[in-house]
């Protein structure tokens, strides 16, 4: 997955964050999860499309420190993204159940399709960190809480058309 970072970024709410200029960094990572203790002031954005390994129902869950939010789409168009889960304070280090807001309830996907999903994250000082996990509803322990794994997400803007079934492919990119 792709993550965006804007460094010098003031103020303690996601809507500080200038995502109309091009960001100070940009980062792919393996996992729908950004390091720790990157910095103070800055907002970041790591963005992508996640393909889901069979069709069920899923649970979506985010940590970090400090504000964040989750949104996912309907299918592969950012245009029809909608919020999940959000952080409005901070979490420790993979902790997805400080907030009632850090889970995102029953959603339904299917297995091949490629969907648009996107994390804004603000951090204003100390500790910092951001983590996006998920569970099917029927098999809770099978993905577990943990950050999704690279080989469930497309970097945005890669023209790929369908989700790889290869183990070892994908990865997120951070901004």
């Amino acid at each position: 997955i792709v993550r965006e970072i804007w460094r010098n970024v003031g103020g303690s709410e996601i809507s500080s964050i200038p995502f109309d200029t091009p960001p100070d960094e940009t980062i792919t990572h393996t996992a729908f999860e950004a390091g720790q203790n990157q910095g103070d002031n800055y907002g970041s954005r790591m963005r992508g499309y996640i393909c889901p390994p069979a069709t069920a129902t899923y649970v979506f869950w985010l940590a970090s420190d400090d504000r964040s939010e989750l949104w996912l789409s309907t299918d592969e168009n950012p245009a029809n993204k909608v919020k999940i889960a959000s952080v409005t304070g901070w979490t420790r280090y993979h902790q997805f159940d400080k907030y009632a807001t850090q889970s995102s309830g029953r959603i339904n996907l299917v297995a091949g399709q490629r969907y648009y999903i996107e994390a804004l994250h603000k951090e204003m000082g100390g500790a910092d960190h951001l983590s996006v996990g998920w569970s099917i509803t029927e098999h809770l322990t099978a993905y577990g809480h943990w950050p999704i794994p690279g080989k469930y997400l497309i970097p945005f803007e890669e023209d790929r058309s369908v989700c790889s079934d290869d183990p070892n492919a994908g990865f997120v990119q951070r901004e």
